[in-house]
């Protein structure tokens, strides 16, 4: 049916005669209201409504993220990206992530080396990749959902809560002076507790407190991530001691970052982020 060139769906109110397509750029960070590291649904404001005023189909042109996780696990293979605005209907056949597929885009997880940390990752630089449909519409907030493929954070490491990814860096040697580290770290080790020096200044952290990368004995930098925001000169006047809490099969142990032996160690601490961009494109 078309009336005084209006279809059946089409907005009635504004009509866009010249440009075909729109784009829509959505960029996340953690927040008060919303962070990466919790997991559940993020809601934005558009800083101006978007009006859709044709029929038309989505496109995922850009996906980049900051400090998500590496892809060194099944689950971390690929990112769960759903947006609740959008009617993203593909067939699903799962063995064990249907429930989290569903309804949503999967993309790729290109980080893939531990020194992507602190640095911007491109993982869907293919242009116009199809989305859906959608028929005409005013947004002025889009809300949604990003997760690894077994519906868990894959910002900030996969306990719910984090909201920091920290790194040690410039690291010499591990260990107080003359006494060798107990073992290398691995990835989901708990910190049960930073502080400077014995009985010092400095933190008992949470569960949420783990090492994020397996990590060598000796490594120049620990990644690790925290609930808790941690005092940036926490080490500048004594020795930084870590009590590790071991995964089972691993022991538990304490180890200390010597300020006299390590005279350049930085503590770096970073949110996460999540910048994609869509093509909006009407059906002529």
């Amino acid at each position: 049916m078309n009336s005084n060139g209006f279809d059946m769906f089409q907005n009635s109110g504004y009509v866009n005669t010249r440009n075909r397509k729109k784009t829509l750029i959505l960029d996340i960070d953690d927040t008060n209201d919303t962070h990466l590291g919790s997991g559940t649904e993020f809601s934005i404001n558009l800083r101006e409504p978007l009006i859709i005023d044709k029929h038309s189909e989505i496109y995922l042109d850009n996906f980049m993220t900051f400090n998500s996780d590496i892809a060194d696990s099944p689950n971390h293979s690929a990112f769960c990206f759903r947006i609740n605005e959008f009617n993203i209907n593909s067939g699903i056949a799962s063995s064990s992530s249907e429930n989290n597929i569903t309804g949503a885009v999967v993309i790729p997880n290109d980080n893939n080396n531990v020194d992507n940390y602190f640095s911007p990752v491109i993982h869907k630089a293919k242009k116009f990749n199809y989305l859906c449909d959608m028929n005409p519409c005013t947004l002025s907030r889009i809300s949604g959902k990003i997760t690894d493929l077994n519906g868990d954070p894959i910002f900030h490491g996969s306990s719910t809560g984090t909201k920091f990814t920290y790194a040690l860096a410039g690291i010499e040697t591990w260990g107080t002076p003359g006494v060798a580290p107990a073992r290398a770290l691995v990835k989901g080790d708990v910190l049960t507790s930073i502080t400077a020096g014995s009985g010092g200044a400095g933190a008992v952290t949470g569960s949420s407190t783990r090492i994020l990368a397996d990590t060598v004995n000796g490594a120049s930098t620990i990644y690790f991530t925290a609930e808790e925001e941690l005092t940036p000169n926490l080490w500048d006047a004594e020795d930084l001691v870590f009590v590790v809490s071991g995964l089972s099969g691993y022991a538990n142990y304490t180890f200390t970052i010597s300020t006299s032996t390590n005279l350049g160690v930085v503590l770096l601490k970073q949110n996460a982020r999540l910048i994609s961009e869509f093509s909006i494109v009407s059906r002529e």
